[in-house]
This record gives C-alpha cells, sequence and structure tokens, in this order.
C-alpha cells in the first residue's frame, strides 16, 4: 500500500483569492455566456470574497440542486449545482485531486489527465497481445458494480478521505457536500433511479450525478479496490474505467478465486455489489470502455457508434444555431476522432461527415425562411 502522506493546513489554500479565481476560471469555461456566470463575473471580486468568508465562517450552503433526467448510455438522474457552489467544489479537486492522483496506480484511467478509454483500451489490448504467446487459454474477469454512484456509502467514503486529510474544516467541507442535508442521492440495493418514488431515496448513500466533486470521490473509493487487488492479491494486469473493471487470468480458477475475494471486498469495506453484467469468459474478445478489444484491432461497439451519432447530430444542431462556440464544438469532435481513429470503422467517419453536411444545410434554409 502507499506510504501514509496527508493533507495539513489544506483548508487555508482552498480559501485563498488567487485559488478562488483559478476555480472560478474553471468553472466558467465553454460555459461564460450562461446568464448566471454574466451575472457572477460583473461583481466577480465582491462574489469571490462572500465565497470566502463564507467557507471562512463554515456558513456556505451548497445548492438547491437542479435535477434532469438523460437516457445516454442509460436512465439516469444528473444533478446540477449553482454556480457559486460549482466554483468551491473546482476549489475542493484544485486541493485535492493532485494530491491523490500521485498515489493511484497506472492502471486507473477515468478522469484523470493523459488517461481515457482509449488508453484502457489500448493497455488491454496489449496484455491480449501478450496472452498470445502464452500456453492455455486466458480468462477475462469483468466486473460491473451495481448502481454504483447511487450507493456509494457516506461513512465509508469520509472514513477513507479522514485517512488522509488531516485539516478538520476542510473535512466538515467535504461533510457538507457529501452529507447534504436538503438532498436524497441513494437507492436501496439493487434498486434503479426509475424503481422508486422521492421518499424512497436515501440521504446516507450516493453521490450526485454530474458533479464535479462526484468523479473525485468516485475515484477515490474504489482506489481501495485497485489497492487491494495490486498489492493484496498481486493481480499484474488489471485496468480500472471508474466502476467498469477487466482482469486478466492464466485460468478460469484462477478468475473464479479473484472474483470470489473481490466480492467479499467489496461488500465488507466499501458496501458495495456487483451485478449480472460481472462474468468470466475466454479472453479472446472483449467489450470494454465502448471497444470491442482483441489482440489485432480496437473496434466501437454497436451502442457506442449510436450514441456518437447521436451526440454529434445534437452538437452540430446547437453549433449551427449559433448555441455553441466552435471552440466546444471542435472540443467536442476531437473527442469523437480519438475514439475513432484508431478503429476500422470507416462508415461512421463518412456517416458523421453527412450529419455535418445536413445540419448546416438545414441551418442555411432555416436563416433563409427567416
Amino acid at each position: 500500500m502507499n506510504e501514509k502522506q496527508v493533507l495539513q493546513n489544506s483548508f487555508s489554500n482552498l480559501i485563498a483569492f488567487p485559488r478562488l479565481e483559478k476555480a472560478n476560471r474553471n468553472a466558467k469555461k465553454q460555459k461564460r455566456y450562461r446568464d448566471e456566470i454574466i451575472k457572477f463575473n460583473n461583481d466577480l471580486d465582491a462574489n469571490l470574497l462572500q465565497i470566502r468568508d463564507d467557507l471562512e465562517n463554515e456558513c456556505f450552503k451548497f445548492g438547491p440542486y437542479r435535477k434532469h433526467w438523460v437516457n445516454v448510455p442509460k436512465r439516469r438522474l444528473v444533478m446540477a449545482l449553482p454556480y457559486a457552489s460549482r466554483i468551491v467544489q473546482w476549489a475542493i479537486y484544485l486541493e485535492l485531486n493532485p494530491f491523490y492522483d500521485r498515489m493511484m496506480i497506472e492502471d486507473s484511467y477515468a478522469c484523470r489527465k493523459g488517461k481515457g478509454s482509449l488508453a484502457a483500451a489500448k493497455r488491454l489490448q496489449y496484455w491480449l497481445q501478450q496472452a498470445e504467446s502464452k500456453p492455455g487459454k486466458q480468462y477475462v474477469l469483468k466486473l460491473d458494480i451495481s448502481k454504483y454512484f447511487y450507493r456509494v456509502d457516506h461513512a465509508v467514503l469520509l472514513d477513507i478521505l479522514g485517512e488522509r486529510v488531516k485539516d478538520p474544516k476542510l473535512m466538515r467541507l467535504l461533510d457538507n457536500i457529501i452529507n447534504c442535508d436538503s438532498e436524497r442521492f441513494g437507492l436501496p440495493r439493487f434498486m434503479g433511479p426509475e424503481d422508486v418514488e422521492d421518499e424512497d431515496w436515501l440521504f446516507d448513500r450516493g453521490m450526485p450525478i454530474g458533479n464535479l466533486t462526484s468523479q473525485l470521490f468516485a475515484n477515490i473509493y474504489l482506489d481501495q479496490l485497485d489497492q487491494f487487488c495490486k498489492h493484496i492479491l498481486h493481480i499484474h494486469r488489471y485496468a480500472r474505467y471508474m466502476d467498469d473493471v477487466v482482469i486478466l487470468a492464466d485460468s478460469k480458477e484462477q478468475a473464479n478465486e479473484y472474483l470470489e475475494q473481490i466480492t467479499r471486498f467489496l461488500a465488507d469495506r466499501l458496501h458495495l455489489d456487483l451485478n449480472r453484467k460481472t462474468c468470466i469468459r475466454p479472453a479472446d474478445r472483449v467489450e470494454f470502455v465502448g471497444y470491442i478489444v482483441t489482440a489485432r484491432e480496437l473496434r466501437l461497439r454497436k451502442a457506442t457508434v449510436r450514441r456518437i451519432k447521436g451526440a454529434f447530430r445534437g452538437i452540430c444542431k446547437l453549433y449551427f444555431s449559433g448555441e455553441m462556440s466552435k471552440e466546444a464544438f471542435d472540443r467536442r469532435v476531437a473527442s469523437y476522432s480519438g475514439m475513432i481513429e484508431h478503429c476500422p470503422n470507416e462508415k461512421i467517419k463518412v456517416r458523421l461527415n453527412e450529419i455535418y453536411l445536413h445540419a448546416k444545410t438545414a441551418a442555411q434554409e432555416e436563416r433563409r425562411a427567416a
């Protein structure tokens, strides 16, 4: 395990005016023309000083949350905070993320600089190529955690954070985010967000999907699993992208042994369950992070292609209607290109070009009609 490095006296760094200015710059990226952000930045110094004073006096309140449902890739409840709360989240992220990131394993790929889904898929492909030269059949163990964001145990998360964060004021601020007294984020075991009434949501479980700190906490929480697999079980070929995990084993028996010990660890330490997507299969063709991975090629899954086309259709409409800047549009296009360029999915490139031209023509005709 990692040496016990700790954070002390971090709260004063977090509320320093230059840190809050940087947090504001990050929070408003690609969103600067929204009304609440324009209003906030019109009196920036006064508003940041108010945030600093509220944090110093421990009276800052997160929320209220705005909620909306999304259906990609599955139905999820997404929650958004007011702008001032997002600035504080960025200030927390800037303090905690560099500290925790340097202690995470190399093969943790979600929400980390220089990582991402393509890097995760390529790492798995490298292992599959190595496996071809080994005698016997290799097996892949795929772990899928049941309703992960909705099931994170607040007491366990605060215990994990408290092992390294030794600043009482910062811990109370983190508690303020995690244990929101006005909003429920959690679900009962084995239930989805569409299965429960409002009053059945839980106060002591879950994290709001869509929040910057939720991404950070999610990685910190499952780093416990990473460290267990790497340093207790001594699994070499292990990769995680948020709550999706792949493990390569030398035999089906070894994969089952890993699964048994991991299931017990998740239940005992993290109070999490694996769902029915968890499986053990021959390691010749593996679906992971939106790709079909073999030793010879990466190919986008059909569901991934559908999501890319749907999302691209949406951003083209926003771009040509003037609701999205060229900078934001180019950034999104670059992310899709990064996924596609390493795959033999030539038809999708043609289709995306058709979608682009169709959206451009439709916008031009709309303007002429107006």
